[in-house]
């Protein structure tokens, strides 16, 4: 194990939909972007696992990227809590059932948050994982997913313009053809007979 003193920083990422933030004793404040990294010192860590939520804040949504300050905050993690969104993706498509129960079985809230919002929006087309992931969320994967195309629908529908069905036969219009006038001013002739 690495030696880790309160200022040694660790790497922390947000793994939540939305922005994370907490505040520590004092009125120290933090947010988090989803997906941000942000080096964290560990006494922050460690005072944010003793602080209201914050224990739950760090199992669910915030991810501690070193091993040996998680074996100091006493959090005893299962290998989906390092999953990324990307892992999560490749799960949903291309893991096999039994994986894909382990994961959400094992996996943090903010990863299945996660999970529900990509098999939604990229349609996941594996049935039986729409299922074990609406049973898991409590959200219906089916439902979203056809909500989502009647939205995208309607937008299309409202951002096209509009085209005709039928030709609208244009009148033709005949050139005017000028007429060859007479000029309206004098011609002079300044030659000297």
């Amino acid at each position: 194990m690495a030696t880790i003193t309160d200022e040694t920083l660790i790497n922390v990422r947000n793994r939540a939909r939305g922005n994370t933030g907490y505040t520590l004793d004092g009125g120290f404040h933090r947010d988090f972007s989803f997906g941000e990294t942000k080096k964290v010192p560990f006494k922050e860590l460690r005072e944010l696992s003793y602080a209201a939520g914050g224990q739950y804040i760090l199992d669910n949504y915030l991810v501690v990227e070193n091993e040996d300050a998680l074996e100091l905050l006493n959090m005893k993690v299962e290998p989906e809590y390092f999953y990324t969104k990307d892992s999560i993706r490749d799960i949903l498509f291309n893991g096999e059932i039994p994986a894909f129960e382990d994961f959400l079985d094992f996996a943090p809230k903010g990863a299945i948050d996660i999970a529900v919002d990509i098999a939604v929006k990229e349609q996941i087309p594996d049935t039986r994982k729409r299922e074990l992931l609406s049973e898991k969320s409590g959200i219906n994967i089916n439902n979203a997913i056809m909500v989502n195309k009647v939205m995208d629908e309607e937008v299309a529908e409202e951002e096209a313009p509009k085209q005709r069905r039928v030709a609208i036969e244009e009148p033709k219009q005949e050139t005017p053809k000028r007429k060859a006038a007479a000029p309206k001013y004098n011609v002079v002739s300044t030659s000297k007979k």
